[in-house]
């Protein structure tokens, strides 16, 4: 068993823009501050290992932790959010709220150009257990996104039929923590 601590961090507060695909969007001022919060919460203090998924904000997100704990940034495209960038992206939050629904809920069909939920989740779950096989008994922080992460602890937890309520808890820096497969700190909030 690897005995990994796996601290899975949803990024900060993005800023939507329609004239950039959704994987190059950045943080936004409250997002970039948002990160450098997580700088006072001891539950990242001794970690050894930091690996974002290669989406801008996601890497933004991990900067500040970078910085302070003197650790480099793997950027590991497979930890990236549901592809999207081909289909539209519902701004409208009532909108994008029904899409992602239908999303979760129908996980084994495209949505809007976008890649299955079940590709997804099936793409998440490979790099972490890869990155399980190379690291044995590390503290590894990945910073992803709300769906994957979601889809992921849902799969865990074997609450597939209401992975999109427990996605409607969530905000911006909620983080979950597994072990040996085991979920310690679930990422939805109850």
């Amino acid at each position: 068993m690897p005995n990994n601590i796996l601290i899975f961090l949803r990024h900060a507060e993005t800023k939507i823009n329609n004239h950039v695909i959704v994987s190059k969007w950045t943080l936004t001022e409250k997002g970039k501050e948002e990160a450098r919060l997580l700088l006072k919460s001891a539950i990242f203090d001794d970690t050894e290992l930091i690996i974002t998924s290669n989406e801008e904000k996601a890497f933004e997100t991990a900067i500040p932790l970078a910085v302070r704990l003197n650790k480099p940034i793997i950027r590991e495209k497979k930890l990236n959010e549901i592809v999207r960038d081909n289909g539209y992206f519902f701004a409208a939050k009532e909108e994008y709220n029904r899409n992602i629904k239908f999303y979760m809920e129908i996980r084994n069909k495209s949505f809007n150009k976008w890649e299955t939920a079940n590709h997804a989740l099936r793409r998440f779950s490979k790099k972490v257990r890869d990155i399980e096989k190379i690291y044995t008994n590390k503290k590894i922080l990945m910073v992803s996104h709300g769906v994957v992460i979601y889809l992921y602890f849902a799969k865990i937890l074997d609450c597939l039929d209401v992975v999109f309520e427990r996605w409607s808890s969530n905000s911006f820096c909620d983080y979950g923590i597994i072990q040996n497969g085991k979920v310690l700190k679930d990422i939805a909030k109850n």
